[in-house]
């Protein structure tokens, strides 16, 4: 018999019915909006996500700038319990354009 069979319906339910996933690439110096939580989900309460190419500023709730949060190339970031109601942006910390992948779950 399957492992599924044994599990009870709190094990199996997904507490967190929407999700996201983004891949967004620079195209310019200035902040750019990697994903809005409009339009996908009330808010965003999980995220996890992976710089590429250069470093990057990252800012959640607001426009990104050399203030805000940087990850350093091919790194990442993810926090459970978090509240995001509008939107992730991203600014790059020096000349080459970064690429950001990641998710957000919320409800």
């Amino acid at each position: 018999m399957p492992g599924s069979l044994w599990r009870s319906e709190v094990e199996q339910s997904q507490p967190l019915k929407k999700h996201k996933a983004f891949t967004h690439t620079t195209s310019s110096a200035s902040a750019e909006t990697i994903v809005s939580i409009d339009g996908n989900m009330e808010e965003a309460v999980k995220v996890s996500l992976v710089v590429e190419l250069a470093d990057a500023y990252i800012e959640f709730d607001g426009t990104a700038s050399s203030t805000s949060m940087l990850i350093p190339q091919n790194e990442g970031y993810s926090d459970n319990g978090i509240s995001i109601i509008s939107n992730i942006s991203v600014k790059r910390s020096g000349s080459t354009n970064v690429r950001v992948r990641g998710i957000i779950w919320g409800f």
